[in-house]
Order: C-alpha cells, then structure tokens, then sequence
C-alpha cells in the first residue's frame, strides 16, 4: 500500500466514516455525539408536521433501545443528540437505527418522499462529564447560532427529555 512520508496511508485513501469498534458504543453511561443529515442536503424539518414526527420518535425509542437522549435539537436539514446506553450491551448505535427506521416510517405516511437520511451519521464518543456539558451546550444553541430563535428555550424542537429508567426499558 502507498505510504505517506509518516508511514500512514496517504488522506485520499483512508475509509470514509469508520466507525470505531461496535463495543464503545455499549457502555451503559457512555455517550455518544451524534449528527444525523438528511438526504441530499434537502430540508425536510422545515415543515412543524415532521419535526414533530421526528421528536415523537426520538423520545418512543429511548425506552424501546434502553438509552438515554441527553439532549437533542431537530433541525430543518440535520438532528444533534447525545445518546446514552442505560444498561451494558445496548448500543447507540441501534438507538440511532431504530429511530431513522421508525422516523422514515411515519414521514412516509404523512407523505414524505424519497430518501430521508444520508446512509451515515457523524459520531464522537464524549470522554468525559465536561465534554459531555460543551456538546449539551453546543447542541442547545443550534437554534440560536442558526437564527432560528432568540433562545433555545424558544424552540420547539430542540430541549433536555427526561430521563428513562431501568424499569422502563424494554430490554
């Protein structure tokens, strides 16, 4: 294989979105930074309808995939979450394709069509308890940096659910 002069394959050939090993992201308390995009930079949370299928879902499917949503805001052409697994073994990354499943699902329904999501998302594992409150922070004034309202508080779609137990996780 060709080699930089740092013995590390040259920039144009490394893999597009690699995901790290599928164990990081099933560590109960562990969370995970996610941006999801919408197929073909198209703008389909503009529309309240939507983004309110969008919300309803990423809250039906925190207890269904045992994770937590630390924060979330919905936004016309991409979704910021922070997702948490509650026990060992479940995993963000489900959440996540659980959620696009179900939110595709009824989109379609309400008359949505074509893709709605890019095949893969952005994700960072957050390594600490201040990482963790610079990702809320950054996630929670989207809205605001966007020009979409005066205050994150202001807009609908973007806020701090309350947290899923133990008990009622369907796991």
């Amino acid at each position: 294989m060709l080699m930089s002069h740092h013995g590390t394959p040259p920039r144009h050939l490394l893999p597009r979105n690699q995901r790290l090993d599928d164990g990081v992201y099933c560590t109960a308390g562990r969370s995970t930074f996610f941006t999801l995009r919408s197929s073909h930079a198209r703008t389909p949370f503009t529309d309240p309808a939507y983004a309110d299928i969008a919300l309803r879902c990423l809250i039906e499917q925190r207890a269904k995939s045992c994770c937590q949503v630390d924060v979330y805001c919905v936004m016309p052409d991409h979704i910021h979450l922070i997702v948490t697994p509650i026990k060992n073994g479940v995993s963000s990354l489900r959440y996540v394709e659980r959620f696009k499943g179900r939110c595709t699902y009824l989109m379609r329904l309400r008359g949505w069509m074509g893709p709605l999501w890019q095949p893969r998302s952005f994700d960072r594992v957050l390594r600490s308890d201040e990482g963790l409150h610079q990702a809320a922070l950054y996630i929670l004034e989207n809205p605001v940096r966007a020009g979409l309202a005066d205050t994150w508080q202001d807009y609908r779609w973007c806020g701090i659910p309350q947290a899923v137990t133990n008990e009622e996780c369907l796991i």
